[in-house]
């Protein structure tokens, strides 16, 4: 279908019938894992696996006495004598196999239910997620299509190409659009979009990593799902060497340094992150002022890749205790018009070539 501006209702509407029924699915998964009938399973097969174990070390010890008494016997006794003593000994090892066989025979009894049950369970959480994924690739097509269709004959804002061969693509992200599209109709104005809007040809295009809505700067994308993988791989396991500028909203004392702080996305919160001693996850970030003053310039080399990293550590008093510019999130609001945060540089090795490359984009402001 050929989606046109008069019908964004309709688009809504559907949006709004889509994204009620994706939450249903998501909560009825939550609700299928978390069954009770697991943690009961769980219970009761750790109280077989330990009796099963203190079995084994009472049956260890037995065998053990059995074999000083077999050496006994043998030493002491003979024809007759010695044989109904083995058979003894033989009895006793036979009634500890059974026994130990009867314990499971017990468990395999009382957990079948259980086991049931939960493959039960499991069988439609599979279906579910099935469902879920169908409905949601269906929506971001739809979503995809009247964004094309809005954008057919329209004067679309071109993206400064900064480096393009047969595998990647290097572009200048503007502040305030997104990286991807978001999961709202209202939200499909991107860089992957508008990129996809304008060439066509490439069968695959897909961005490598992110940068905020409000940030400005570097981004790669890759044309080929062989590259996406090389590139994605360096950026996962740090190889990729990143910098950032800002200019932050109060002065700060010192002039370099290195931030290392727990970052937390609390699901209660979101999207904003926090400083967390028990649940963050390690957040690394070197800094280095390029022009003191009341609003300091400066540069940000970040080790990681948490979201919001930057951000974070410029706002919080455990990093530079100085919100950058314009973060409505963590600072003061109203302050400029956009996020004084730019990324730089990004320097990553060609996913064919293996060459050096090193990208730079001086920020407007």
């Amino acid at each position: 279908m050929a989606w046109s501006l008069s019908h964004i209702p309709e688009i809504e509407l559907i949006e709004s019938l889509t994204l009620t029924r994706l939450a249903q699915l998501k909560d009825e998964l939550i609700a299928l894992k978390e069954l009770p009938v697991r943690g009961v399973y769980q219970q009761r097969a750790q109280r077989y696996a330990f009796e099963l174990e203190q079995m084994s070390v009472c049956h260890r010890q037995r065998k053990q006495g059995r074999d000083r008494r077999r050496n006994h016997y043998h030493n002491t006794l003979q024809g007759e004598a010695l044989t109904t003593a083995l058979e003894s000994l033989k009895r006793e090892s036979q009634q500890d196999s059974i026994e130990h066989r009867h314990l499971k025979q017990k468990r395999a009894q009382e957990l079948a239910p259980f086991a049931e049950s939960i493959a039960q369970t499991d069988q439609r959480i599979q279906k579910l997620k099935q469902q879920y994924h169908t409905l949601s690739q269906q929506w971001q097509m739809q979503m995809q299509t009247a964004y094309a269709a809005r954008q057919t004959g329209s004067d679309t804002t071109s993206l400064p190409i900064l480096y393009q061969d047969e595998v990647l693509l290097v572009v200048d992200k503007p502040a305030g659009l997104l990286s991807v599209p978001g999961r709202r109709y209202h939200q499909q104005d991107s860089v992957l979009s508008r990129l996809r809007c304008q060439r066509p040809n490439d069968a695959f295009l897909q961005v490598v990593h992110r940068l905020d809505q409000a940030t400005s700067g570097i981004l790669v994308l890759a044309l080929c799902a062989g590259a996406h993988r090389t590139l994605g791989q360096q950026f996962s396991q740090r190889e990729v060497r990143k910098t950032y500028t800002a200019i932050l909203s109060r002065p700060i004392a010192m002039e370099s340094g290195t931030i290392d702080l727990p970052l937390w996305g609390n699901p209660d919160e979101r999207p904003k992150q926090s400083v967390n001693r028990v649940y963050g996850k390690s957040s690394v970030t070197h800094f280095q002022v390029l022009q003191p003053g009341k609003h300091p310039r400066v540069e940000f080399m970040p080790h990681t890749g948490r979201t919001h990293q930057l951000r974070v550590h410029a706002a919080y008093p455990q990093g530079l205790n100085s919100p950058i510019l314009g973060d409505s999130l963590y600072g003061q609001a109203n302050q400029t018009e956009r996020l004084q945060l730019h990324a730089t540089s990004l320097q990553f090795m060609h996913p064919v070539t293996q060459k050096q490359m090193h990208f730079t984009s001086e920020p407007q402001f």
